[in-house]
């Protein structure tokens, strides 16, 4: 992959130094022959990256001097085009009217008025030098390096991919430095709550929010899109813009609001900053399997009425409900999300015509299973049981209300308004889109000949999925297994599936009669016999008393 610019970093001397626009103090033990060195420290921030230096201009120093003379313009930089874009910029360009030498442009520097360290005065002067470097530059080796004392650009050269940052400074570098990173790219991160015990860490983002959940067809999901305010000094304006992508699985979201936050949990503290932002309707995807929507502003400088500052963290808050299209089991309902922003200070874009760069994807998932129960006769399983009538309710007293195709649509708070499930000729009944968790199966009605159930069938479904803050984006890691019980006796799991099988056995009903049945015409008969017999009783009594 082609190296791509990534920044120009700030340094910070290991010993004195001068920053562009600085008056710079020179070490004492500055050698002699005009030369420093420079350290790239190979720490895990700094190892993959590629240092170029760009001489703006060389110059001498006394030995116990402090900033450069006799300076000429160096190779690294069209001088030419950099004084006249430095004098024709709206900002500095009078500081720099009469400069036509490279002396008088360090002169000009030296003006701390105009020129404070790190101000945003010297960073238009890196801004314009970056644009008019030329050459190669000298590439910087991990470990100490040789350069000439000068006035330097410090390019930050990285192989990854759209993640591209610049942050200037023009360094008067005197002395021995060590250089630090200090490019900055916003990150992202996205999360989704869990709604169940099962995840009862905070990690960071608020309870429940992690990388997998599980839940109900019909329940309404959480979701947080977390975004890292970068340094945006660089920049004049600064494009900011989520984009989400939801699976077939999820209606349209709902409830969007955006916060700003000084960590990655939203509280009460935390300022809404929801009308500084543009949220788009969610557009569907041609085959119809995806739904996309942004939230964005082509300035985040200006958010908050400007107080915002590198470090904290915007914050979409959202939900989006799940729905009858969504995957039972794997691969599960996928919910991905990508940050853009602005990547380079040095184009002349403003707003949306500034040249971006894309974060990395993050990806969320969400899960729902199907129950399968199979209605048997007690003593021989083989013969399945049609007819049978069930109702089922969750853990919060709450009844299933399901459609044709007995997929959860909503819960009930009485047993009138849940649904009835009724077995088929194959004994088998089902019900998809649940959570996992705990349920009961009530028999309301049992098959001709057999006996109600004197209580309700405790169902549990017990799914083993990867929830925590590190989820790499592998469906079949984040669900590897599905148990269930009924009546504390194993079923059968499924996590490709997503099903949960269970069997519920009946038993077959006695003689007793019933209302209207067989039964009825046996007591019937057999009234008739004792009153009969009765009668005879009587009149043989009768008739021997008469005879006396």
């Amino acid at each position: 992959m082609n190296k791509v610019l990534k920044g120009l970093v700030a340094v910070t001397a290991s010993a004195a130094m001068a920053v562009a626009g600085l008056a710079g103090v020179a070490s004492s033990a500055m050698a002699a022959d005009n030369n420093v060195t420079v350290t790239v420290p190979t720490t895990t921030n700094l190892k993959d990256h590629t240092y170029t230096a760009y001489q703006i201009l060389t110059g001498s120093q006394a030995e116990s001097g402090g900033a450069l003379g006799s300076t000429s313009w160096g190779t690294g930089i069209d001088s030419a085009k950099f004084l006249a874009a430095l004098q024709a910029d709206k900002t500095i360009g009078s500081y720099f009217s009469t400069v036509t030498t490279s002396d008088q442009f360090v002169k000009a520097l030296g003006n701390t008025d105009n020129f404070a360290s790190n101000g945003a005065n010297t960073n238009i002067v890196a801004k314009i030098a970056l644009a008019n470097k030329t050459g190669d530059g000298t590439a910087l080796t991990n470990g100490a390096n040789t350069l000439a004392t000068g006035y330097y650009l410090i390019v930050d050269s990285t192989t990854e991919g759209n993640q591209t940052v610049y942050n200037p400074a023009v360094l008067a570098i005197t002395s021995d430095i060590t250089i630090q990173d200090k490019t900055s790219v916003p990150t992202l991160e996205k999360k989704v709550k869990e709604n169940s015990s099962k995840f009862n860490t905070d990690g960071g983002y608020g309870a429940g929010y992690n990388d997998v959940a599980d839940y109900n067809i019909g329940d309404t999901v959480p979701f947080h899109l977390i975004g890292s305010v970068p340094d945006m000094s660089q920049y004049t304006t600064y494009v900011y813009k989520f984009t989400d992508t939801l699976g077939k699985g999820f209606d349209d979201p709902a409830d969007v609001k955006v916060y700003l936050s000084n960590d990655k949990v939203v509280d009460s503290e935390d300022t809404v900053v929801t009308d500084d932002f543009t949220v788009s309707q969610a557009n569907a995807s041609e085959d119809g399997t995806t739904k996309t929507f942004t939230v964005s502003t082509n300035d985040l400088k200006s958010v908050n009425s400007g107080i915002i500052a590198k470090g904290q963290y915007i914050i979409v808050n959202y939900t989006a409900k799940l729905n009858a299209s969504a995957e039972i089991g794997l691969p599960g309902n996928l919910n991905t999300a990508k940050l853009t922003y602005s990547n380079n200070p040095d184009q002349s874009g403003q707003g949306e015509n500034q040249p971006t760069g894309n974060t990395p994807e993050d990806k969320v998932i969400v899960f729902t299973y199907k129950l399968n129960t199979t209605k048997v006769d007690s003593d021989n399983a083989a013969t399945k049981l049609q007819g049978a009538e069930f109702k089922l309710r969750n853990a919060n007293n709450q009844y299933a209300v399901v459609d044709a195709d007995n997929t959860v649509t909503s819960w009930s708070a009485t047993e009138e308004g849940g649904s009835t499930l009724t077995s088929d000729a194959n004994g088998l009944f089902s019900v998809t889109g649940l959570d996992d968790g705990t349920y009961y199966l009530k028999e309301t009605k049992a098959p001709a000949g057999y006996n109600l159930p004197a209580s309700d069938f405790e169902v549990k479904i017990t799914a083993t999925t990867a929830n925590g803050q590190d989820w790499a984006g592998d469906a079949a890691a984040a669900l590897t297994k599905i148990d269930v019980t009924v009546g504390g006796t194993a079923g059968t799991g499924d996590a490709q599936a997503g099903t949960a099988d269970i069997t519920i056995k009946n038993t077959k009903g006695s003689l007793l009669p019933s209302t209207g049945g067989m039964g009825t015409t046996v007591l019937y008969a057999a009234g008739a016999a004792i009153v009969l017999v009765a009668a005879f009783g009587i009149a043989f009594a009768v008739r021997r008393r008469n005879a006396r």
